[in-house]
């Protein structure tokens, strides 16, 4: 299964109030507050993080309908955080807030949004982005990324990059296996659920037959 046919996947989701409100909750309250503050200095950030719990959710759901997604990384308020230990192998490690980290030599080599593994031996990894971004750097950071996955794993490895609206032709991805997937206005979903409805309210992780721990991922 290639990144395109994941990206494909995502897409067809349909949207649905759950997905929403379990992706609201993966954020901290505070967080929460914010997002529902257009005026916040720090609105914008939030808005990213519920983009990016947005997409993950969508994966999971849509990965249900199809047998050649292996396994999706847990993440967000999904992973269970252990203490770094600097001997332990190079590899996935979680940050405390549930972003996926890779670790070499004891230090953060790289940081990823989503993480799929195919049933024919491919890793896909994810960039979600929310508002308008340039595009320095972009393509030696998913080359690096890319390379990370490939030595860390030996298998090989595609791209895929989820965003609210069609892409810039900067932003269109960076080589013949990528793909990109588009959830349109997603960064704007929030607002179809009231904040007093996801401020005190705590939800149970959605059922998933394909989400498991990163470090086995």
């Amino acid at each position: 299964m290639s990144a395109s046919e994941v990206a494909g996947l995502l897409s067809a989701e349909e949207v649905t109030l759950s997905h929403i409100r379990r992706a609201v909750h993966h954020l901290p309250k505070s967080c929460r507050a914010v997002l529902y503050d257009e005026a916040h200095p720090l609105h914008p950030s939030a808005v990213g993080e519920f983009f990016e719990a947005l997409s993950y959710e969508l994966l999971l759901s849509a990965s249900e309908s199809s047998p050649s997604v292996v396994s999706i990384a847990a993440k967000l308020a999904d992973a269970v955080f252990i203490p770094y230990d600097k001997y332990s192998p190079d590899g996935l490690w979680y940050s405390r807030d549930g972003g996926i980290r890779f670790k070499m030599k004891g230090r953060v080599a790289a940081e990823m949004d989503l993480l799929i593994k195919t049933s024919d031996g491919v890793r896909i990894f994810g960039e979600v982005i929310s508002g308008s971004a340039g595009t320095k750097g972009f393509l030696s950071e998913i080359a690096a990324k890319k390379a990370l996955l490939s030595e860390i794993y030996g298998d090989p490895v595609e791209f895929l990059l989820v965003l609210p609206y069609e892409p810039h032709s900067g932003l269109r991805c960076v080589g013949e296996n990528d793909a990109f997937a588009v959830i349109p206005d997603g960064d704007t979903l929030y607002r179809n659920v009231p904040k007093s409805e996801v401020m005190m309210r705590k939800l149970s992780p959605a059922k998933s037959t394909k989400r498991v721990d990163g470090r086995v991922w």
